[in-house]
């Protein structure tokens, strides 16, 4: 019975569910950005409870401000992370002036938005001349496979993803994140597909009762747990091979009009 139980645990809690919250995989996202970070302003566009806000300050950044519409989320960051700075207000009109920023970064939130060219727009325009764009995403090509999220507007692929920064930015850098044995993972959503459609899986469920994960706490990421399946790495285009999740690191030109 245990093997059962571990291998359902994998189906329905990892292998099978791609989580775009996970907090092994978002913190890993905001650790790979904290080493452009050091000594600079930073500004967390949906920064949600602020806890990635709070672990790039811990990496060296001097200031770090979260900005969220949700202000339930922003009052517990703020009370949370008092060395940080937190604003609600709508990405698409961040409350920041022209220039202010060395840094932005933006996880899991361009997806969100039916326009992500608008909102690489309004995060060109907080930034310094010079300042770096960091933002992440899921790659379509791999996470349509787990099914319609209603909440992601826009999913791109890599082709897409880059396009959006060559108007905008320059020395864009793609980075993948959680690599996926493509043909495998297919022929595993299709076998979820098929059980949950004969009503396998939900009955398997209540039997096994998958263990809850243990890193769900929301008020710091813990410390101490390695993931190296979840580093950020260069793209690498291969065939049977692709990542979960695309970030992309780019730079605003020092002058305007000028890539």
């Amino acid at each position: 019975m245990r093997w059962l139980h571990k291998m359902c645990n994998r189906v329905f809690n990892r292998t099978m569910e791609p989580n775009p919250y996970n907090r092994s995989q978002t913190e890993m996202r905001y650790t790979f950005a904290g080493q452009f970070v050091d000594g600079r302003l930073v500004v967390d566009v949906a920064c949600g409870k602020g806890i990635g806000t709070y672990l790039m300050l811990s990496l060296g950044a001097k200031t770090c401000i979260g900005l969220d519409l949700d202000l339930p989320s922003l009052q517990r960051a703020a009370s949370m992370y008092s060395d940080c700075s937190f604003a609600c207000c709508d990405a698409m009109r961040l409350c920041l002036p022209d220039d202010v920023a060395d840094v932005v970064v933006s996880c899991e939130a361009i997806e969100h938005f039916a326009d992500p060219a608008e909102f690489l727009t309004e995060c060109a325009r907080v930034l310094r001349p010079g300042g770096l764009m960091i933002c992440s995403t899921p790659n379509h090509t791999v996470y349509r496979w787990g099914g319609r999220n209603p909440y992601h507007l826009r999913e791109m692929n890599v082709e897409e993803f880059l396009g959006l920064f060559k108007d905008l930015f320059i020395d864009a850098q793609l980075y993948g994140q959680w690599q996926i044995l493509y043909p495998a993972y297919i022929l595993k959503r299709i076998l979820l597909h098929f059980l949950q459609s004969v009503r396998v899986k939900s009955l398997l469920r209540r039997l096994i009762r998958p263990s809850a994960d243990r890193t769900s706490a929301d008020t710091a990421f813990v410390e101490g747990i390695c993931h190296p399946e979840f580093e950020v790495k260069p793209y690498a285009a291969r065939p049977f091979v692709k990542p979960m999740y695309l970030v992309a690191v780019a730079r605003k030109p020092l002058r305007v009009g000028v890539l």
